[in-house]
């Protein structure tokens, strides 16, 4: 057994300032089951809704039960049962500092939605010199940027649906006949979604003009940026990819999963994390080589993008086999009805198997690079 003198600290760092607190949480949570305690010494950090920072002084290890993880989580979130004085909040500049005066050898982020997942957390990570799980600055900033990771893979030959931006900058007149355009170049109905956000939150299907005034306005609300796309038709499926440790598997694409929902329905954020609102079915009921089509896909875009540790790109399979990608996320959910942890369990790789081996690889490719440094 791992002693724990031996045992590398992690830091779960989860929660943020957006509109993705609740699920971040219960990413977190999960993690926090799912880390092998033999290995590692766990502690929480937590940037609550208004900025402020929560850093329980609680640490794990396996001797930890699993009923003071749930205690935690249960009052990070509902702060309105926590008892006064429980967890002290702490403005940004401190809670860094307990952060690195409790030197972590690597971060677990579980902060997803802007700051999390859009590259400023990374960076600044990457600033305290402290290791962390998934992709760096760029990859990041990318891929939650909806329009611009859509050009930048249209332009590199992925298969991306026709679109329209609206800005809140812009002046009204120019919005205003953007929409009133959008039907003759997209077609209806049109997608409706923050170019900035994930989760689906506020993403919604107009069908006609007042419906889409309504939805842009709905959008704006999360962005100031707006994404309008052409509606495409077809199997919704998702892929994940993942960058392991070698002795873990190295390189692994995921099965697709096939996303099944109701006629008429769109896969938004009610539906994403609402237990049986959706049917999920891996690997995709689709032939074999569309499945392998699936995956090429997945893993170019990965590396187009950059993405390094674990991504999740999703897709329209349309009824001539042609894979559209909607998106990539670069830090996907991991709950109990995530798509990322399903596609692994049917290759066998459980969650902890998952996160050990998405720990072990940093480490790894750190070794790797302190090595030829010291070569040069």
């Amino acid at each position: 057994m791992t002693t724990p003198q031996a045992r590398r600290k992690v830091a779960l760092l989860c929660g943020g300032p957006s509109s993705e607190y609740v699920v971040s949480l219960t990413s977190a949570r999960c993690c926090a089951h799912a880390l092998d305690r033999h290995q590692y010494q766990v502690r929480v950090f937590c940037v609550q809704e208004d900025g402020a920072w929560v850093c329980p002084e609680e640490e794990w290890d396996d001797t930890t039960p699993p009923s003071r993880v749930e205690k935690l989580f249960d009052l990070l979130d509902m702060p309105e049962f926590c008892p006064t004085g429980y967890f002290r909040q702490h403005p940004t500049v401190e809670g860094i500092r307990r952060l690195t005066s409790w030197a972590p050898d690597i971060v677990v982020p579980m902060m997803h939605g802007a700051f999390g997942e859009d590259g400023r957390l990374q960076g600044l990570l990457d600033f305290l010199s402290i290791p962390y799980i998934g992709s760096g600055v760029a990859a990041s900033a990318l891929g939650m940027d909806k329009r611009r990771s859509c050009n930048f893979l249209g332009s590199s030959g992925v298969r991306v649906p026709r679109h329209i931006i609206l800005k809140s900058s812009s002046p009204s007149l120019q919005r205003e006949d953007q929409l009133n355009g959008a039907g003759e170049m997209l077609g209806w109905p049109i997608v409706v979604k923050p170019s900035r956000g994930g989760s689906s939150i506020a993403t919604t299907v107009a069908n006609n003009l007042d419906e889409l005034y309504r939805a842009s306005n709905r959008a704006f609300d999360a962005d100031s940026e707006v994404l309008l796309e052409q509606l495409i038709t077809g199997t919704e499926v998702t892929c994940g990819v993942l960058d392991l440790a070698e002795n873990f598997g190295g390189r692994i694409v995921c099965p697709p999963t096939e996303i099944s929902l109701p006629k008429g329905e769109v896969f938004n954020f009610d539906s994403k994390y609402r237990p049986g609102a959706t049917k999920e079915i891996t690997p995709a009921r689709l032939p074999e080589h569309v499945n392998m089509r699936i995956q090429a896909i997945a893993e170019k875009v990965h590396d187009l993008i950059g993405a390094v540790g674990l991504s999740r790109t999703d897709m329209i399979v349309t009824e001539d086999g042609h894979p559209v990608v909607l998106e990539i996320n670069t830090l996907p959910g991991m709950t109990p009805t995530s798509l990322l942890p399903q596609g692994a369990a049917e290759l066998g790789i459980s969650m902890s198997t998952l996160l050990t081996g998405l720990v072990e690889g940093v480490f790894e490719t750190l070794v790797t690079r302190q090595a030829r440094e010291g070569s040069e």
